[in-house]
């Protein structure tokens, strides 16, 4: 009966954490596990070379014959969704040959790309310098915006009526634990 159970909770750890944004093909001809600041100091070494990045957007541009994103570098975490901005170690310059809306990408959105390396730089014509890696991309993945739901202390205090509660009238009728 323990095996059994161990090898469900197995089997739903293992397909918990194959779950990448990706395809697979990308994902297989990917970099795997290359620092940010290695691939910003050896980007001729990698140049061509498929990568899978995140990070936050910070400007959408369109030109005649592409577009340009600039985006806050950060880690990757779980299903290669971006962490928290405050690990970044730089930022990302991303172009497509084609149109990417900037009203779907806007400010502050997280975004996974796949793409090839084209080149590193330590600043942008006429700005502060500031580590750049150039990336050719082929594929994007747009994460969902997570809004945040306001606090009701009235809410918590009187919560729904009885008839859609399961457990009884609860709280402040009766203590939860009768």
């Amino acid at each position: 009966m323990k095996l059994r159970h161990t090898v469900i909770c197995l089997a739903i750890v293992i397909s918990g954490c194959a779950c990448a944004v990706m395809p697979p093909e990308v994902t297989d001809d990917a970099i795997a596990d290359l620092p940010f600041r290695t691939l910003i100091q050896e980007a001729d070494q990698y140049r061509g070379q498929t990568v899978i990045v995140g990070g936050y957007v910070v400007e959408v541009s369109n030109e005649a014959d592409q577009s340009r994103i600039v985006a806050v570098q950060t880690e990757l975490g779980s299903g290669q969704e971006p962490k928290a901005r405050d690990l970044s170690q730089g930022r990302l310059i991303i172009t497509y040959r084609g149109f990417i809306d900037p009203e779907v990408y806007q400010k502050d959105r997280k975004i996974t790309v796949a793409g090839n390396i084209i080149a590193s730089s330590r600043t942008e014509p006429g700005k502060f310098p500031f580590p750049y890696l150039h990336i050719d991309m082929t594929h994007i993945h747009l994460w969902p915006e997570q809004k945040v739901v306001p606090y009701d202390p009235y809410w918590d205090y009187w919560g729904p009526p009885y008839y859609y509660r399961p457990w009884g009238w609860g709280y402040p009728y009766r203590p939860y634990w009768w």
